[in-house]
């Protein structure tokens, strides 16, 4: 295909700067629901080839009209049951909440469904909406309604592959011990995705009423962009993702006093933040960052933005990362642009996206001609000044872009015109979680640890290797550990003693068999 020849488009120039593509549209609850799919769909087992990958487009189209109050099967034919209602009928009953043949209650069980609803999710068309991560049964895909037609069909809407990604590493890393920590994490997800719930049992009678084998009922062909999705997996790049990601994932699956549920609410959080910190880390490796300015600082304060030093700080690490990815992916359009000199004569007009205004661009004066006079001789600076202006000109900002996404669907990021990093109760609960393994354990322990795995730098200890040295107030810091402290405690994720030290992580510690 012509799209796969072209090396400057931004998903390639994201692929080989991050191992993947992240994208703006793929927030936390999709990027979860997408990696669940694929655990499910392939039976929590990786398939021996991409070619037995099956694909996560599950479609659920009756719990589906039960739950959102939609009609997902609206204009099918066929039947449905044993009598002779259609599907187009039966969803209609259950989207109004009506009891149909052999049924009660549907109302109250519509009800139900409902509270499950994941807000995050709840934009454009009902066919994205999802519900939060409960039970392997309540799992679906994204669906559209074309325009012009009644039906809806399962499509790319906001998932776009990389949850199968994700999956494919917690299914088979690379590395042994990763391997150990990533089966027992999807060993747990299994667990937690397949037990005993009355929920389920109305999805599987829902289901059952429809024929097999039709267009809205069976799994669609797996497609080849999912089995390349499902082949960057092995990809040397992202096994230290794969390594964080099964660490992270079994510490959440296997903690104790935790849920299920619970516990894959926190393996939603924790899928995309791990995702996101992989990037910033790239990135920082790329742009040669040196290590005193790899830190995100969080900030809990509460008072005038103005007389809060650690917040202001908090929007400058945020503000820089946003930097470093975008000049990361200048750096890769540059080295990718020499590779391409140095190889052959480049038909430049054939490297770049269809729809960028540099595809249209051919006078004199544009870049495709200035691009026609760089050599293996041109300097870096040449090359870095033509791929900056590539950058300005075409959408090459889907990286950034989700790297922000995925922090905002988190609970990262907060504040409106002046944008900060803090960390709201769930998430919280989910960094508690990911270090199970090690609870429970001190607060100032828990701080280090959290700035050791994510780079979130929150106390004073924690901000003495790094560039904050001097920047910020020591005792400023201090009391912004206090906050986090005691927003813990109110959260029930740690317990403040009478000496003044704050215990993390009771609640989370394995428990013995």
């Amino acid at each position: 295909m012509l799209a796969d020849s072209r090396n400057l488009t931004p998903g390639r120039v994201a692929q080989v700067l991050f191992g993947l593509d992240p994208d703006r549209d793929e927030r936390a609850p999709q990027l979860c629901a997408e990696t669940l799919l694929t655990l499910a769909q392939n039976r929590y087992r990786a398939p021996t080839s991409s070619d037995e990958l099956r694909s996560p487009k599950r479609q659920r189209f009756a719990l589906r009209s039960l739950a959102l109050a939609t009609n997902f099967l609206a204009g099918r034919e066929g039947r449905a049951g044993e009598d002779n209602m259609t599907p187009h009928l039966y969803g209609k009953q259950l989207a109004s909440g009506s009891d149909v043949r052999n049924s009660a209650n549907l109302a109250l069980a519509q009800s139900a469904l409902q509270g499950l609803v994941d807000p995050d999710t709840q934009r454009g068309q009902p066919g994205a909406w999802l519900l939060r991560p409960f039970h392997e049964s309540l799992l679906w895909y994204d669906a559209r309604k074309a325009p012009s037609r009644p039906d809806w069909t399962v499509r790319k809407v906001y998932m776009r592959g990389s949850g199968i990604t994700l999956a494919r590493l917690l299914l088979a890393p690379n590395a042994p011990e990763a391997a150990e920590q990533g089966a027992r994490a999807v060993s747990a997800i299994q667990e937690a995705l397949t037990g005993p719930s009355p929920l389920a049992d109305i999805s599987r009678r829902l289901e059952s009423a429809l024929q097999t084998g039709e267009p809205y009922t069976k799994t669609p062909d797996t497609e080849d962009d999912e089995r390349a999705a499902w082949e960057r997996g092995q990809d040397e790049l992202l096994q230290p993702l794969a390594a964080s990601l099964c660490r992270h994932a079994e510490g959440v699956m296997c903690q104790g006093g935790a849920s299920g549920p619970a516990k894959l609410w926190q393996l939603r959080t924790i899928l995309a933040l791990d995702l996101a910190v992989h990037a910033l880390r790239v990135a920082w490796d790329a742009t040669s960052t040196p290590e005193e300015d790899r830190f995100l600082l969080l900030s809990f304060g509460g008072g005038p933005r103005a007389q809060d030093r650690v917040r202001q700080r908090s929007e400058e690490s945020y503000r820089r990362a946003r930097i470093r990815l975008n000049e990361a992916t200048v750096s890769t359009v540059a080295r990718i642009m020499r590779q391409l000199v140095e190889k052959k004569t480049v038909a430049w007009d054939q490297e770049f996206e269809k729809r960028s205004k540099l595809d249209q661009d051919k006078s004199e004066d544009g870049l495709l001609h200035q691009l026609t006079k760089l050599s293996a001789r041109s300097s870096d600076d040449e090359y870095l000044r033509l791929a900056r202006t590539s950058v300005e000109s075409a959408n090459y900002g889907r990286a950034e872009d989700g790297f922000r996404v995925l922090l905002e669907s988190v609970g990262l990021v907060a504040g409106t015109r002046y944008r900060y990093l803090t960390a709201t109760p769930d998430l919280l609960a989910a960094l508690v979680g990911a270090l199970s393994s090690r609870m429970p354990m001190p607060s100032n322990e828990f701080f280090a640890a959290v700035r050791q795995e994510w780079g979130l730098v929150i106390n004073q200890e924690s901000a003495t290797s790094t560039s904050l040295r001097g920047q910020v107030d020591g005792a400023g810091l201090e009391r912004n550990a206090r906050r986090a402290e005691r927003l813990m405690s109110e959260a029930g994720l740690a317990l403040s003693l009478s000496d003044r030290t704050t215990v993390v992580g009771e609640r989370a510690q394995r428990r013995s068999k």
